[in-house]
């Protein structure tokens, strides 16, 4: 309590009111009065040494009145110059008491004004010290606190810088950390030698959570004006934000530089003056440096011919002007021979700094001659593709007219063979012994075979050579019609046929006819002896991922079923799981509906087990473009 009386109470003295520098070295802010120091030494000195002269003449003619021989006219002369003398110095005595009330007047109004000056600085600072957010402090020369602010009081969780008074730091913090502050402190009153900026991570006293924060301080030695040691002054600042931040700067820098000396591309950063500032290590490999850092402060030119460089330095000068990126600049580097020594590709942006000032460009450059050369490579292969693919069109185009053809001219030698056949039998069957008899019947059914064979055969081929275009189909009508072609076999197998909602789509008509007879015709043959056959066909809308809209028709049955393994076979042409003495038919049948979806845009498969039927999904676009349709 007396240091900070000791501090409010600054003693008034002359010095306090000159303006020369005594002891500190900050000036007032409020500087005195000019003329707070006059001279007043003259006037005293005056009215003293007309009073001593006064008594000496007061004296001398006091002597001669009394002792010196005079004449009767001397002695009225001498009792009035000693008269004169009396007054003379009651007047000085009065005009020096009147000097002198006057002088004090003086210095009792300068101390005032001196007072009121210290004052006002004295409430100046308190008003900052109270308003930082920095911890403020002073102790004396044992550590105790005889000035805090109210942010330090807050920080070590007392309810007012009061309360700190005459306390010290082993009552706020741990005794280790205490005990460190209070050795710094005697250092500095020993040895008068500060500690600054010194950068300090503890937890605060009153935070309970044990996180630890950065802060820095600095301590002073406190002198008097005299010079003696008071104690020390101090100043905490909180900045752990700014720690934090830089560490993020730090691994932020830190990972940038790990990218550009791992990553393969060249990267780098430069001036508006096109100067490397930053690169990465597989550029400095490229420029023929073993230290990125070689680089920095150097450009273009330093590296690469004139006219290349030129070229660098324009592309990266109008990036600067105009703010605009240049993306992806494909460039080829030529041997003196001619060839191609790589492709590259560069990017430049421009680096703008926070106010978004263009400050550089930022670029980075990519070998990019394996890709070239994949893409030439594909060139050369899509072209090559597009060549087998119109050979395979054409002898697919031959195929399919030769398949045509052939059933065609087929037709009629084999008509005759069933005619003549038929007459034979007729005109000569009753003759005809049991063994000519069972060939006869049996070149009747190869012919019978035969013709059904060529007439799967012909409308295989007629799925894409007989097409009409397409055309908005119904094929819940379409699938009764089925149904009504399909009436006596399915009373003879006595099985049932369900048809749920069937939308309308786009399609070729007599081809939806065709899809729907072999799917339901192939389930009512491969029907399990004991249990009648049960056909389910069923719809559905839906879209795929590009928003085309499907229909998915699915034909189930509860047949005999059929081992997954097989899928891909069934769908062939010929192919059959099953002996000819067993289930009747060419083959054909599913191979036709497979080539009927393909040509529709659409797609076809099947899930079964055996034993416990099969159910075939086709699934066809409901709306397209027409298809081109090949005539014969």
């Amino acid at each position: 309590m007396n240091a900070i009386r000791k501090m409010n109470e600054l003693p008034l003295t002359a010095a306090a009111c000159s303006s020369k520098k005594v002891g500190h070295d900050t000036e007032f802010i409020f500087p005195p009065p000019t003329d707070c120091v006059p001279d007043r030494g003259f006037p005293k000195r005056f009215l003293l040494a007309a009073i001593l002269v006064m008594a000496a003449v007061f004296v001398w003619t006091c002597w001669n009145f009394v002792h010196a021989p005079q004449t009767p006219s001397a002695k009225p002369l001498l009792a009035m110059l000693g008269l004169l003398a009396v007054c003379l110095m009651a007047s000085a005595a009065a005009v020096g008491a009147v000097f002198s009330s006057r002088q004090a007047s003086s210095e009792s109004a300068r101390l005032e004004e001196v007072n009121a000056r210290l004052a006002k600085e004295r409430d100046l600072l308190r008003t900052i010290i109270d308003n930082l957010p920095d911890y403020i402090y002073a102790k004396d020369k044992h550590g105790r606190f005889v000035l805090n602010n109210p942010a330090h009081a807050k920080n070590l969780g007392a309810a007012s810088p009061k309360e700190m008074n005459g306390k010290s730091d082993f009552d706020f913090f741990p005794r280790e950390l205490a005990e460190q502050f209070f050795a710094d402190e005697q250092k500095i009153v020993a040895t008068g030698e500060s500690v600054i900026n010194q950068e300090q991570y503890k937890c605060r006293p009153d935070d309970k959570s044990g996180k630890k924060r950065w802060s820095v301080t600095s301590k002073v030695i406190w002198r008097d004006q005299g010079g003696d040691i008071l104690g020390t002054v101090g100043i905490t600042r909180d900045i752990h934000e700014f720690k934090m931040a830089q560490e993020a700067l730090r691994k932020s820098e830190e990972q940038l530089q790990a990218m550009l000396d791992n990553i393969p591309d060249r990267i780098y950063f430069k001036d508006t003056q096109s100067r490397f500032l930053k690169l990465s290590r597989a550029l400095a490999k490229r420029l023929g440096l073993e230290n990125p850092d070689l680089a920095i402060g150097k450009t273009d030119f330093d590296f690469f011919p004139p006219e290349r460089a030129k070229e660098f330095y324009e592309d990266e000068q109008r990036i600067i002007r105009s703010g605009k990126a240049l993306i992806n600049k494909t460039e080829k580097q030529i041997l003196p021979n001619g060839e191609i020594a790589c492709w590259t590709s560069t990017t430049k942006v421009p680096l703008r700094d926070r106010e978004g000032k263009v400050s550089g460009v930022v670029g980075i450059n990519r070998d990019i001659t394996e890709q070239k050369r994949a893409e030439e490579a594909f060139r050369q292969g899509e072209e090559k593709l597009r060549q087998f693919a119109a050979q395979l069109e054409h002898s697919n185009r031959e195929l399919q007219d030769f398949a045509y053809v052939a059933s065609h001219d087929l037709q009629e030698p084999l008509r005759k063979i069933v005619v003549f056949g038929d007459r034979l039998k007729e005109k000569c069957g009753e003759t005809l012994g049991a063994e000519p008899r069972d060939y006869l019947e049996r070149m009747q059914k190869a012919a019978s075979r035969m013709q059904t064979l060529i007439n799967d055969l012909l409308t295989f081929s007629r799925v894409t050579t007989k097409a009409h275009p397409f055309a908005p189909v119904d094929l819940a009508e379409v699938a009764r019609e089925v149904m009504d072609d399909l009436e006596g076999r399915i009373e003879q197998v006595k099985g049932r046929v369900q048809v749920g909602e069937l939308p309308v789509i786009d399609a070729e008509e007599l081809q939806m006819r065709q899809l729907l007879q072999n799917l339901i015709g192939n389930a009512l043959k491969f029907r399990r002896p004991e249990e009648p056959p049960v056909v389910k066909v069923a719809a559905r809308k839906f879209s795929d991922d590009s928003g085309r809209e499907l229909c998915e028709l699915t034909v189930g049955d509860n047949g005999i079923g059929f081992d997954e393994k097989y899928l891909d076979r069934i769908f062939d042409v010929f192919q059959r799981l099953h002996a000819r003495g067993e289930y009747e038919g060419t083959g054909m049948g599913l191979a036709i509906v497979r080539k009927i979806a393909l040509y529709h845009g659409g797609d076809i498969t099947a899930k079964s087990k055996p034993g416990r039927g099969a159910a075939f999904i086709v699934t066809l676009p409901t709306v397209h473009h027409k298809k081109k349709v090949h005539n014969e």
